[in-house]
């Protein structure tokens, strides 16, 4: 019996959040803020975002969250695969960008719902 995209995306979505250990109120806030800095700037510049925010350290909630997401997009065959999402979305094509942009903004649905359960309350909400 296969899955829907739905169902894999819910999936991964609730392993990921339930699974984090850092500093979970930190992680829920940018779960949270995510999708609404990816509409108002671009995908892009979401992920730049948490790359700025994690400082380099690669322990981050920031670093977590960016490395979740790239995961899926990679393992989804939604982006071009390697080893780096912003290099991947930065010299991809338009139509590969946008639909990394949406299919992002779904799985970033998902990890909200189960981080407002599951997690602290997010900062701001």
């Amino acid at each position: 019996m296969s899955r829907t995209i739905e169902q894999d995306r819910a999936k991964y979505a609730l392993e990921q959040v339930t699974g984090f250990t850092g500093d979970k109120t930190k992680y829920a806030t940018l779960v949270k803020r995510l999708p609404a800095m990816i509409l108002n700037n671009g995908l892009g510049q979401a992920i730049a975002f948490l790359l700025a925010d994690d400082k380099g350290e690669k322990k981050e909630p920031s670093w977590t969250l960016y490395a979740q997401l790239q995961t899926w997009l990679f393992s989804n065959c939604i982006v071009c695969t390697g080893s780096d999402l912003i290099t991947c979305l930065m010299n991809g094509d338009r139509k590969q960008y946008m639909h990394a942009q949406h299919e992002t903004l779904k799985l970033l649905t998902w990890m909200k719902k189960f981080a407002e359960a599951d997690l602290p309350k997010a900062e701001g909400g």
